[in-house]
């Protein structure tokens, strides 16, 4: 298949139906990216223009089933085990020492998942700590991507995603299998996977009251108002001075006035007030 272009205003009229649905805004400087990257649904929709995929984004019969292809297509997945270790063990420390002192009960949810790695390494860790029983932990982990929670629901992983995995963690809780690894049964039940869209209120605040929620390394792919209204959302999904966790590149200092932000030696991290409403 030869490469089509696509023209400024194609470009205009896909990047902002893509973001009014996913929040994911591709710039002026991404268009080749999202031209590249939407090569292949326009194949595979048997369309010959940017034009009539934006068409068929918006009345084909199908367009729904597109729009679920669509979302694996434009996900960043990576992503790997352990990754900014240092924000976790925040996690592990003090975040797990105020659940055992409000009842011994631990509720995370890592809110852009991927491929599992995150969700997974959490259940590890907290697992070793040995200070919550795993009957009183719960972690949730949700994606846009079908793609990527098919690999998590599967819980196969290569190399690349063991780059910052101690050896001992491998030996515990991995079996090889044929180049990679399956994780154990005792990990891959701590945690539960859905789909889900950041941009539906409705389905964030469905999610429940947790004490910490990661998404990090998500909300550089928004526009401002877009990282506005998630965090926002966030706010209602968290107790009162709940953990908020996110990408070290990543700041809401200027975006809401729900969050108190907290500098350590080793991460950087947010706490809803406890004065802000739900």
């Amino acid at each position: 298949m030869s490469t089509i272009i696509i023209e400024q205003a194609e470009f205009t009229a896909l990047r902002d139906l893509i973001a009014q649905r996913f929040g994911i805004y591709y710039d002026d400087s991404k268009q080749f990216l999202l031209q590249s990257r939407l090569q292949t649904r326009l194949l595979k929709c048997r369309v010959n223009t940017f034009v009539e995929y934006h068409r068929y984004l918006q009345l084909s019969a199908d367009r729904e089933a597109e729009w679920s292809e669509l979302a694996s297509v434009l996900s960043n997945n990576e992503t790997y085990f352990f990754r900014e270790k240092a924000q976790l063990e925040v996690l592990v420390g003090e975040v797990s020492d105020e659940a055992v002192k409000m009842g011994g009960r631990l509720r995370v949810w890592s809110a852009a998942c991927s491929t599992g790695e995150e969700p997974f390494t959490i259940a590890m860790m907290l697992r070793e700590s040995g200070k919550l029983r795993p009957g009183s932990i719960s972690i949730r982990a949700g994606d846009l991507s079908p793609k990527a929670l098919g690999k998590c629901a599967e819980g196969f992983y290569r190399e690349l995603s063991f780059r910052a995995t101690p050896p001992e963690v491998i030996s515990k809780y991995f079996r090889p299998f044929e180049g990679g690894f399956f994780i154990s049964d005792e990990i891959k039940k701590m945690v539960e996977f859905f789909r889900i869209n950041l941009l539906d209120a409705k389905a964030v605040e469905g999610v429940g009251i947790h004490d910490a929620i990661f998404c990090r390394n998500v909300l550089i792919y928004f526009d401002k108002p877009t990282q506005k209204r998630v965090v926002e959302a966030f706010a209602k999904a968290l107790r009162p001075g709940g953990y908020l966790f996110l990408g070290h590149a990543e700041s809401i200092m200027r975006l809401t006035d729900l969050y108190q932000p907290v500098v350590t030696q080793k991460a950087v991290f947010y706490r809803k007030k406890q004065d802000a409403a739900n």
